[in-house]
């Protein structure tokens, strides 16, 4: 049986472009690693019509500083070329919502998300 590996190769690193502080990085990385199920359940819904469907995303945002909500989504890289992949992750991502507002608005300027499978 064929198992899916998604790899979300950002959760490690948080390029955050305006210099936030450690612990607002922490808990964007921490955000975004909540994201990794409903991102895999995108790969694998979109995965029944395309079934060679792999490549990157490399996806840029914004927190809101008053509110913490994910906004600006914005894929600067779309190599799977899967309008229902993409319109899903977007969608999953615009969920998230830090657990304190940062008080001003955050710049993640590149979370590179990486869909493939593999047999394990």
């Amino acid at each position: 049986m064929n198992k899916l590996l998604l790899s979300l190769a950002v959760f490690g690193a948080v390029g955050c472009k305006t210099g936030a502080d450690p612990a607002i990085r922490t808990n964007i990385s921490a955000q975004l690693q909540s994201a990794q199920a409903p991102i895999q359940a995108c790969y694998q819904k979109s995965l029944t019509t395309n079934r060679k469907l792999r490549g990157m995303y490399v996806v840029q945002l914004a927190v809101a500083g008053d509110t913490g909500q994910f906004q600006e989504i914005v894929l600067r890289r779309d190599e799977p070329q899967d309008a229902v992949l993409r319109f899903c992750v977007t969608q999953a991502l615009a969920k998230l919502k830090l657990d304190k507002p940062p008080g001003k608005r955050v710049e993640v300027e590149s979370v590179p998300i990486k869909f493939e499978w593999a047999n394990p």
